[in-house]
């Protein structure tokens, strides 16, 4: 799985400029600044805003970009100028002025991309899911740029979300809604499987409850289409970690629901996953939120050693591949799979697939093996995501 979401660079220097427009040199005393409140503010590229541009002119500094904190565009403006005197404040604090009130959104289809760039050809880099409430930044080329409840960000076509006030994402947030547990549906025009579909459905969207209808019931969306779905593949959203669990067998199960589903590079839902987006898929149709990439699943749960033979672990384990800390290098997380049972365990790589640690094993995997790194143990307290807060 990736480990850097491209959005935001940590330092951005002014290229092509003139004698009296210039990058401030890396080794001048401002930059580490920048890096500095870059650290404090947004560690993580992937989870918060913090890009900004330092350059000189005519004995001013020009500070140009945006962060997603006032207190870090506070704390930059006071640190260089206590620096270097005269500034020039170029830094803009999201969300945007010209959303105006509508800066939260409410995902409106099934899957929602989540895109490197504004544009239908940027790097996939997660997705979100219908009915998710996401806070929304600001918004370029008919796109939105927005943070997702596992706090990822990245752009999302506007045609795939309802913008809404801070009061009507508070009232989505409060209202009687229903979790889609089945993995592949659709939303019906009338209580009948052969009428036409108003949408489709994956597990882990979740739709506005009206009113049950015998087998049925009269949902909502949150930009007012209506329709029914079948009350079998749903659950009463409030049940969501409570009703849905993670059992180690029931794990295995959803695990195994989605073998063959096609890798797909930020994919996070059952219409295509990487190897993170799998595990995040199968533990969230199970009452888990697991953190969106690999590394950072890596810091969920507990530790567990794995032992001969993997000996220790139990089923639901999750498994982490990459290359050990070693040799003045730091480790580095880039695959993630879940544990089965029997030095057998289940991934995304190339397709959802189960592989074996056995080299006595038809399915036996050498390279996994050699880059098996450690395990981790989220069943059955994982620590859960705060989501993104409407507040």
């Amino acid at each position: 799985m990736k480990q850097i979401f491209p959005v935001f660079l940590l330092l951005i220097l002014a290229i092509g400029c003139n004698e009296e427009e210039r990058p401030m040199n890396t080794r001048n005393e401002i930059n580490p600044i920048v890096k500095e409140l870059q650290t404090k503010y947004a560690p993580d590229k992937r989870t918060a805003i913090f890009s900004v541009a330092v350059t000189e002119k005519k004995g001013s500094v020009t500070l140009k970009g945006e962060v997603d904190d006032p207190a870090a565009k506070d704390e930059l403006m006071a640190r260089f100028g206590a620096q270097s005197g005269k500034v020039i404040d170029s830094v803009d604090v999201l969300p945007s002025q010209d959303l105006g009130e509508k800066t939260w959104g409410i995902i409106t289809v099934s899957v929602a991309n989540m895109r490197s760039d504004p544009k239908e050809s940027a790097e996939l880099g997660s997705q979100v899911l219908m009915g998710s409430i996401v806070k929304v930044w600001k918004k370029k080329s008919g796109f939105a740029y927005v943070q997702s409840p596992d706090h990822y960000l990245g752009w999302v076509d506007t045609d795939q979300l309802h913008r809404v006030t801070k009061k009507e994402a508070k009232a989505w947030d409060g209202a009687q809604k229903i979790f889609v547990k089945g993995l592949l549906d659709v939303v019906h025009e009338q209580p009948d499987e052969n009428s036409y579909p108003v949408c489709d459905l994956v597990g882990g969207d979740v739709l506005k409850r009206i009113a049950a209808k015998g087998p049925w019931i009269a949902v909502e969306l949150a930009d007012g289409r209506k329709g029914y779905v079948k009350q079998s593949i749903v659950i009463d959203a409030a049940e969501w970690g409570k009703s849905l669990r993670p059992v180690p067998e029931n794990i295995e199960r959803t695990g195994k629901f989605l073998m063959g589903v096609p890798y797909l590079w930020g994919g996070t839902s059952v219409k295509g996953v990487d190897c993170s987006g799998f595990t995040k898929t199968v533990f969230l149709l199970n009452g888990v939120m697991l953190n969106r990439d690999a590394n950072q699943q890596a810091d969920q749960g507990v530790p567990v050693e794995p032992g001969t033979k993997f000996a220790n672990l139990k089923k639901g384990d999750l498994l982490f591949f990459g290359k050990k800390a070693g040799g003045g290098r730091p480790e580095r997380i880039v695959h993630v799979g879940i544990y089965l049972g029997n030095q057998v365990y289940i991934h995304s790589s190339g397709k959802v697939q189960v592989s074996s640690f056995d080299p006595a094993s038809p399915i036996f995997n050498e390279y996994n093996l050699d880059r098996f790194v450690r395990a981790r143990r989220v069943i059955p307290d994982a620590p859960k995501v705060k989501e993104v807060a409407v507040q």
